[in-house]
């Protein structure tokens, strides 16, 4: 081969390890943000968020609602229901879970109830504030309650 050749085949493979190498180094970076999220998203609903909601909880059985706060694997889930309510087309009780989905930094939510079952599409960041949380289990109790 010519030097001409060689210097460019020299250049492609030089660039070719500078683009693998920076496309590893964001790849390391968005893995070590995701178990970063994890990690917060788990403290946040064990210190903060299920200690907030425990007075909705309350509220609710005191109205004569039943109320269950239940941990998962991704965070946790909440059950409100009346009488014999059940989600559509299901023996499942309502419930509305906030989850963080996998390799992100966002909360799904999840929402069935006796007229459905839908994925909220505002997905909500791991240092979202009760307040919000709080908010988004009473609009779901909205839906339930006989208007």
């Amino acid at each position: 081969m010519s030097n001409d050749i060689e210097r460019e085949l020299a250049k492609i493979l030089a660039r070719d390890n500078e683009l693998r190498d920076a496309e590893a180094s964001e790849k390391g970076k968005q893995e070590a943000a995701a178990a970063a999220a994890v990690i917060e998203w788990e403290s946040r609903v064990e210190k903060v968020l299920l200690p907030a909601i425990e007075p909705l909880a309350a509220t609710l059985k005191g109205a004569g609602w039943a109320c269950d706060i239940e941990r998962t694997p991704q965070g946790f889930k909440v059950a409100a229901f009346r009488g014999n309510m059940v989600v559509y087309g299901s023996r499942e009780r309502p419930n509305l879970s906030f989850e963080l989905q996998k390799g992100k930094d966002l909360v799904a939510l999840h929402e069935a109830t006796p007229s459905g079952v839908r994925f909220d599409s505002k997905s909500l960041g791991v240092s979202v504030e009760p307040d919000v949380v709080k908010k988004r289990i009473v609009e779901f109790v909205s839906k339930l309650a006989l208007k």
